[in-house]
């Protein structure tokens, strides 16, 4: 007779023993992940605190247009590029407005009221008669650059000339000659 290899002595546990000690783990894996979602679950159940600094805004970039019906509170707007407002009626303005670089116009503006404006202006064209004061109620300084003309339409009352002036007088043959 041919030898057979050595053999495992029969046990004489029980076989709910044996499955009991083969399922030892994957039962141990299942308790640990309950136990994991129970905590889980009681720790979500309550927002989680997360500290931000309540002094300083929270740093927002804003892509394509917004439309603002009411602000409560002061505005601040720092950026790169210009910003540009449009609005289909008169917007109500309540305290002061300070523009640090400066206001690019490309429409006729209404104004309502006194305006302050320091620093140099350019106007393009004037389209209405205007009527200027100086910062104390009197007369207002005007210069050109040497070479350039100022063109007026219309009565010029001189008081006093502070230098050399150009006139050139349109039609000046009519304006010395009698009326015929």
């Amino acid at each position: 007779m041919a030898e057979q290899g050595p053999t495992t002595p029969p046990t004489s546990d029980p076989r709910w023993f044996i499955l009991m000690m083969a399922s030892r783990w994957p039962l141990a894996v299942v308790i640990a992940a309950w136990a994991v979602a129970v905590a889980a679950i009681q720790i979500l159940r309550q927002p989680i605190p997360i500290g931000l600094p309540l002094n300083q805004p929270l740093p927002v970039r804003l892509v394509g247009g917004i439309t603002v019906d009411q602000l409560t509170a002061p505005v601040r707007v720092q950026g790169e590029g210009p910003l540009s407002i449009e609005a289909v009626k008169a917007l109500p303005v309540t305290g002061d407005v300070g523009v640090p670089k400066g206001v690019t116009v490309t429409q006729p503006v209404a104004i309502k009221g006194g305006v302050s404006v320091e620093g140099p202006v350019t106007v393009g064209e004037v389209t209405a008669p205007v009527s200027v004061n100086g910062s104390d109620g009197g007369p207002v300084l005007v210069g050109t650059p040497d070479g350039e003309l100022l063109n007026v339409t219309g009565g010029v009352k001189v008081d006093s000339v502070g230098g050399k002036i150009n006139v050139q007088l349109r039609d000046a043959a009519k304006s010395v000659l009698p009326i015929p």
